[in-house]
């Protein structure tokens, strides 16, 4: 994949004394990562020192890619070409070299790392009371799983065994560790809660992992990745990150600086979504992320037939939703917005995850300049250079999430393959003439059933107050009458998932009689 000239000359450059003692040194704070336990890219550590005012200095530190990876070399043109990571199930196509990603820039425990910095002084409420960016060196005493994270998060005061975690680098102990993990999640729920008092928007869906057969690599099951507390830990602090950066770079270099913008919703089919669930005595105010974010809440119910609706509803929800971009901010026309809609901010970047995006490439090299403009320059690519280069990252990062959804679709089905087929609760999402689409609630995937396929009698659309319905007449089968079943938006069903005949690599849903 890579030529073994440039593995030698990497390894040549690694970690001069000099260069160390350029940096702030973080050796002997207790820095860790929190990742999920597969991860072998660890590009983003935390930590947390509480101080004798009651407020705490906080840090995120992230590998310092850009120290290997200089402007305009061959290597950094193959970067930008492919601009990110691909996250396969079976595997990872990174986007550099695997002796950077999983070796010389991943923050492992017990390694000195390069990283860039940033530090807050942040009040018991996450209140920003200070902030420092700076590139430094770093030693994480840790790797923790958010499996780890979330053990310490709601078991704050147990006394835990060596056995029960990773080996520990250095001068820390378990309660150090965990002292910081729940101190940091402490902060974070402040965070977030302040993030949606102010207006942001969430649109959690269904995602599902697969357990893989060791020897033949074919999936053997699968199961829903649940985000808890310490992922949202995380998330926080990431965020916290991005936002702080894009401040930087922008303050600094108006015309030149990486954002990341996320236009409003597509107005004519969120408005005929709104229409849609109007008729089905949903209400959603669409006039803001806020807004939205609070009519989503309103839905929410403990009963099945609830919980499932607003599945369905945020499903629909994101259809409407543009993609997020990158951007020069310099090569934009003047009445355009820098806003995110989502996050509901006026600057938004992407800083912490260099190792599997070019964008934060870019990010790290104009914060470099901008806190040690003797040293480092931004760039030597002019704004129409960035803003192409933004575009290929948009591009790609689309071709990705697209490839990703497809190798979730194909494991899948070779799995249902194994099994011949499965029964499963769905919720209905749309009626059309002669078929519907439903939602498979364990699987966050949509499937559309076709009525031609199924033992019935007869069937008919209706129309009654602006609502589709159709009428299923199934016939009579052995010792079971004939029914008639009536399927709307929000009707849950049960349908079976088989292989498509003549093409095992996908599978079809039908629609199971109702008893």
């Amino acid at each position: 994949m890579f030529s073994p000239d440039f593995v030698s000359f990497l390894y040549y450059k690694y970690l001069s004394l000099q260069e160390i003692e350029r940096r702030i040194d973080l050796r002997e704070e207790c820095i860790f990562t929190i990742d999920p336990s597969t991860a072998r890219d660890l590009d983003d550590a935390v930590s947390c020192h509480p101080l004798p005012s009651g407020n705490f200095r906080v840090g995120v530190h992230i590998a310092d890619v850009t120290y290997f990876l200089k402007e305009e070399t061959i290597l950094d043109k193959i970067a930008s070409d492919r601009s990110t990571s691909v996250y396969l199930v079976q595997k990872v196509i990174p986007m550099l070299p695997r002796v950077l990603c999983e070796n010389l820039c991943s923050l492992n425990p017990g390694e000195d790392r390069l990283a860039f910095s940033v530090i807050w002084e942040l009040d018991p409420f996450g209140k920003v009371i200070g902030e420092f960016f700076g590139r430094t060196v770093i030693r994480s005493c840790v790797k923790l799983s958010y499996d780890h994270a979330q053990s310490m998060i709601e078991n704050p005061k147990k006394d835990w065994s060596l056995h029960e975690f990773p080996s520990i680098i250095g001068n820390f102990t378990l309660r150090n560790i965990s002292s910081v993990v729940y101190n940091l999640h402490s902060i974070a729920k402040h965070l977030r809660k302040k993030r949606f008092d102010d207006g942001a928007l969430r649109l959690d869906q269904v995602k599902i992992a697969f357990n893989l057969d060791n020897e033949s690599g074919m999936p053997n099951g699968f199961y829903e990745y649940i985000i808890k507390d310490s992922n949202r830990l995380i998330e926080e602090f990431m965020l916290l990150a991005n936002m702080a950066v894009a401040h930087k770079i922008y303050e600094g270099y108006p015309n030149l600086a990486i954002l990341r913008r996320h236009p409003s919703p597509l107005e004519r089919p969120m408005e005929q979504l709104k229409n849609l669930l109007n008729g089905m005595e949903v209400h959603l105010d669409i006039t803001c992320a806020g807004a939205l974010q609070k009519s989503l809440q309103y839905y929410i119910g403990d009963d099945k037939h609830s919980v499932c609706r607003l599945q369905v509803i945020t499903a629909l929800c994101s259809k409407p939703m543009q993609n997020a971009k990158y951007f020069c901010a310099g090569a934009v026309k003047p009445d355009e917005s820098f806003c995110h809609y989502a996050l509901n901010v006026p600057l938004y970047t992407h800083f912490t995850s260099p190792i599997r995006r070019y964008a934060d490439v870019l990010v790290h090299r104009m914060l470099a300049a901008v806190i040690d403009p003797v040293r480092y320059q931004p760039t030597v690519r002019g704004q129409l250079q960035l803003q192409k280069i933004t575009d290929r990252c948009n591009d790609r990062k689309q071709t990705s999430k697209i490839v990703q959804e497809l190798s979730c679709e194909l494991y899948l089905a070779l799995f249902i393959k194994q099994i011949n087929e499965m029964d499963e609760e769905a919720m209905v999402t749309m009626v059309l003439d002669r078929s519907f689409d439903v939602l498979l609630l364990k699987m966050g995937v949509i499937k559309r059933v076709y009525i031609e396929k199924l033992p019935l009698e007869s069937f008919e659309l209706k129309k009654q107050e602006g609502r589709k319905y159709l009428y299923l007449y199934w016939k009579s089968e052995r010792n079971i009458p004939n029914c008639t079943q009536r399927i709307s938006l929000f009707t849950l069903v049960s349908v079976t998932l088989k292989p498509v005949e003549g093409n095992s690599l996908k599978f079809s849903a039908v629609l199971r009689r109702p008893s």
